[in-house]
């Protein structure tokens, strides 16, 4: 079964904003846990669907210099993300294609993708990691939440090869039975 994210039904992104915080919160959890922020980092949440996941990261941007910035190709579910953000000040959003947007180099210290990996074809992913390094500052750390179950997902052995052969390092991973949580490091 094929979901269409860009354009998807009222019934399916209602349902997509219910599935997300009960499926993720488990990683989420760790995820936050691990991310050890200062309060002012300037955070890229890629493929940040209705902004669940948002929510929770600017909780921890404590500082005025703290920026989130939320980045999907689906209006439907970037607009679910402003409303849901919309007390917010530090959050700015994204809609398209990364490869797209001419996003300033070295702008981000973190760069988050949760479940978002194996929706994209595998021949554009290694350009899609490739703009993750050019926008993720020195010693920038990006994490992947990812299925690696097939059918649906990607195996970690081909996530862990994409990031190497950009120039990210791994540094540390979590591994559930059919998900998996990545840490990468940029070096200098």
């Amino acid at each position: 079964m094929s979901f269409n994210f860009i354009n998807p039904s009222k019934i399916f992104a209602w349902l997509y904003a219910i599935f997300c915080p009960f499926y993720g919160r488990r990683f989420y959890r760790k995820l936050i846990n691990i991310l050890d922020l200062n309060g002012d980092e300037h955070i890229l949440d890629f493929g940040s669907g209705v902004g669940t996941l948002g929510k929770k990261l600017l909780k921890l941007l404590r500082t005025e210099e703290g920026q989130l910035t939320c980045l999907d190709t689906s209006p439907a579910f970037l607009n679910r993300a402003r409303r849901k953000l919309r007390n917010y000040g530090n959050v700015n959003f994204l809609l398209g294609n990364i490869q797209n947007l001419n996003i300033e180099s070295n702008k981000f210290d973190i760069i988050i993708s949760s479940w978002v990996l194996h929706h994209i074809p595998l021949k554009e992913l290694d350009d899609i990691i490739l703009e993750f390094n050019r926008c993720l500052k020195p010693k920038g750390r990006i994490f992947i939440i990812e299925y690696i179950k097939e059918p649906h997902g990607i195996s970690e052995d081909t996530i862990l090869m994409l990031f190497r052969n950009n120039g990210l390092d791994i540094v540390d991973k979590f591994n559930n039975k059919n998900t998996v949580l990545l840490e990468f490091k940029k070096g200098n």
